[in-house]
């Protein structure tokens, strides 16, 4: 052993020095992988964050309207739901039409009986005839009146509907919706919690709730994808937008969208670790009513 040492450990001063120089350099580029490019202690450490829902020009309880999103589900969520229900309106229209059946059945069988009871009486039929007839004409001229006063009310009407419009278009961009809502799965790394974006019209936000969590790690950051939340990493990196570093990677934060992006091609969020191309997870955003 004594030998062994001996060898390794030069006898002069210089050589000790230049031992104890490599050791120590070997030590500080472990310590510097470790740390500093793989991260390893990130494992252990939860970065949590509770950042306060972004602010509208409107004042609106957003957990609320979350909430109130989340209960509703996305457009292709109540559309399978509608499909699989009658139509109350179909159900309605059919009860009518058997209505309308039964009593034009009625109508016939008191028109028989009019009928035979009508010929008994013949200058009362007529006397009658002539009465309706004179009533019809007068109904005529009141119709053809009436006509052109609808007629002429119409624009004013259809001004009235177009200037209503417009105003309930302002009134919807100005109000804060939920416009997308998506929920997260895991990849590479365990992810949960709910991803919404928020609008009114003149600012776009993409809000993870505090419902989400997932792995810490090294230079994590926030990707809107053309692809789905299940493509390959190079099909996920073919077109994508950075919204910037991931804040923690526990609980609620949010990351402005700019007004340009079109999220009905740009409808897929993930976490993304970018110094070794590693998606934690992903969730797909599906647009609300």
């Amino acid at each position: 052993m004594r030998r062994l040492l001996g060898k390794l450990i030069p006898r002069s001063a210089g050589g000790r020095w230049a031992a104890g120089l490599g050791v120590a350099a070997v030590i500080g580029v472990g310590i510097y992988l470790v740390f500093f490019v793989f991260a390893f202690h990130l494992i252990f450490v939860d970065e949590v964050v509770d950042e306060e829902a972004p602010e509208f020009a409107v004042e609106v309880d957003i957990d609320e309207l979350i909430s109130d999103a989340l209960e509703t589900g996305p457009v292709a969520t109540t559309a399978a739901a509608a499909t699989g229900a009658p139509d109350d309106a179909e159900v309605t229209d059919q009860s009518m039409s058997v209505g309308e059946h039964d009593a034009s059945d009625g109508s016939t069988s008191s028109a028989a009986t009019d009928g035979s009871a009508g010929s008994a009486g013949t200058s009362e039929s007529a006397e009658s005839d002539a009465s309706s007839e004179s009533s019809e004409s007068a109904e005529s001229t009141e119709t053809a009146g009436s006509g052109d006063t609808e007629t002429a009310a119409e624009p004013e009407a259809s001004g009235g509907d177009e200037t209503a419009d417009e105003a309930t278009a302002e009134t919807e961009d100005q109000g804060v919706r939920v416009a997308y809502v998506g929920s997260f799965g895991p990849r590479s790394h365990p992810a949960e919690g709910t991803a919404v974006v928020l609008t009114d019209g003149t600012q776009t936000f993409l809000r993870f709730d505090d419902d989400f969590a997932t792995d810490n790690g090294p230079d994590l950051n926030v990707y809107l994808h053309t692809a789905g939340p299940d493509a390959s990493v190079d099909d996920l990196v073919g077109d994508f937008i950075d919204l910037g570093d991931l804040k923690g990677n526990i609980g609620a934060q949010n990351f402005v969208i700019p007004d340009d992006i079109d999220l009905e091609r740009y409808n897929t969020v993930s976490v993304w670790c970018v110094r070794f191309r590693v998606v934690f997870g992903t969730a797909e955003l599906a647009r609300m009513n």
